[in-house]
């Protein structure tokens, strides 16, 4: 091979995509953290959210006034459940715009928590009386809604993040 004829520059671009490809066929896949976020996405999520409307139901049989709001709440949570069953199903058949439907799951889970923490954060707080227990069971309360509304945004965040930076979904998807 003559340098000089340019033979030698196709050899070494030839052997460094080679070595590109076998690193990507490495990563290629849904195996490791890819197929346990298909997992959580594709099962996890929606029965969750099928376990929350069957509770969501019971809670209108007995609330009569407030069905109306359960009711949408319900249908809100089967839509976000069909949204990540979808985008786990996607992922994991390896479909093109499957990120992009997976992103969208964890920015609303996100922006859902940040309404939710603003709406808490907005609520006052129960002032304590001498002879009343209810503003330490109020507080109880108020601690366990803030981490029942942040561990979701927490565990979008990290999903995310691995999504931005993961090598394997770089090698899986290479076009998003």
């Amino acid at each position: 091979m003559d340098y000089e004829s340019g033979d030698w520059g196709t050899v070494m671009n030839t052997e460094a995509t080679s070595r590109q490809d076998e690193h990507r066929t490495e990563l290629y896949g849904v195996r490791g953290w890819l197929l346990l976020l298909c997992i959580y996405l594709g099962i996890v999520m929606p029965l969750i959210a099928i376990l929350g409307a069957i509770a969501l139901l019971r809670q209108a049989a007995s609330s009569p006034g407030l069905r109306g709001v359960l009711f949408a709440d319900g249908v809100f949570d089967i839509a976000l459940a069909a949204l990540a069953a979808y985008a786990g199903w996607a992922m994991y058949r390896m479909r093109p715009n499957a990120l992009k439907f997976a992103k969208a799951y964890f920015t609303i889970m996100i922006v859902l928590s940040a309404f939710g923490l603003a709406m808490l954060m907005l609520t006052p707080p129960i002032l304590p009386r001498p002879q009343d227990n209810t503003a330490a069971l109020s507080n109880t309360l108020r601690t366990s809604a803030m981490i029942a509304i942040l561990w979701p945004a927490i565990l979008s965040a990290v999903w995310l993040v691995y999504l931005q930076r993961s090598k394997r979904i770089h090698a899986t998807y290479p076009k998003t």
